[in-house]
């Protein structure tokens, strides 16, 4: 079988106190967008993982980790030949990995008739990755505590065209929350998700509430994506951030000329994408 692992953009992230488990709490809004890896799933008498993705790990990446955790809880699953066509890159702030760790979880329970239900199925994801549990459903969900607590959103809807800018540049998650925890004040922030909620109810992506913490080390370190950021705003974004913890740019047009204007502009340069919502 075949089954699509979607990417994902933050719409501000706010990172609060370190937790006893040694993850963050974050207030964020993720949104689902139709860029994608694509994975392969059938049963084998041997486990096999294998990718286009030549500096992916082949026996320690989080499709394995999933098979693992399901067979921690269903010891009688068959091995798997997994293929992973991937197109979201690496470190990018785009939740490729969390996503394919969910795809596999997905996929097994489908191929496998399992059964697990959309609870049990957010508990496991969760042993994946802090942002596993959002792809379970995707859409657009608000986010608190690590990211595992979640909040449809139903009645909001992006604009349509979200134009990826993909700089060829590796941001290790860790190390940007090792620079930005040096600026947390106990872990209070005056901003909440309820009000994030409103703004956007409103299509009101104000600055005030909607940036993202870790622009301040990504931009510091590689100045060249705080340029890229600065740039999409002035061809005609209605709103531009880094997704996660970087490296990704991206900018929100209401109409696709305008969109497909700014991406002719970083498309020479940098490896680029007019992607959609999923709803």
């Amino acid at each position: 079988m075949k089954i699509n692992s979607y990417a994902k953009i933050n719409l501000g992230l706010h990172v609060l106190d370190k937790r006893v488990d040694g993850f963050h709490n974050i207030t964020t809004i993720f949104q689902e967008i139709d860029f994608y890896d694509q994975l392969t799933i059938e049963k084998s008498k041997t486990m096999i993982f294998d990718t286009n993705a030549t500096w992916l790990d082949a026996t320690n990446n989080t499709c394995i980790s999933a098979i693992e955790i399901l067979k921690q809880h269903h010891p009688d699953l068959p091995n798997f030949k997994i293929f992973l066509q991937k197109n979201i890159p690496t470190n990018a702030g785009l939740g490729g990995g969390s996503s394919n760790g969910t795809a596999i979880l997905k996929g097994i329970n489908q191929l496998c008739s399992l059964n697990i239900q959309e609870k049990e199925m957010k508990k496991l994801a969760e042993k994946i990755s802090a942002d596993s549990t959002f792809f379970v459903d995707g859409g657009m969900q608000g986010a608190e505590e690590k990211g595992q607590k979640l909040y449809p959103i139903k009645n909001i809807q992006l604009d349509n065209y979200i134009l990826l800018i993909m700089p060829d540049i590796k941001v290790q998650t860790s190390e940007a929350f090792m620079f930005i925890k040096k600026y947390l004040v106990k872990g209070e922030t005056h901003i909440k998700l309820s009000q994030m909620l409103e703004e956007l109810k409103l299509k009101n992506l104000s600055s005030e509430l909607f940036y993202n913490d870790f622009e301040m080390h990504v931009f510091k370190t590689h100045p060249e994506i705080g340029k890229i950021k600065l740039e999409i705003l002035d061809l005609g974004a209605k709103y531009a951030s880094l997704s996660g913890s970087g490296s990704t740019v991206f900018g929100i047009f209401s109409d696709k000329k305008t969109a497909q204007k700014a991406q002719s502009f970083f498309s020479p340069h940098y490896s680029t994408i007019i992607a959609n919502p999923k709803i």
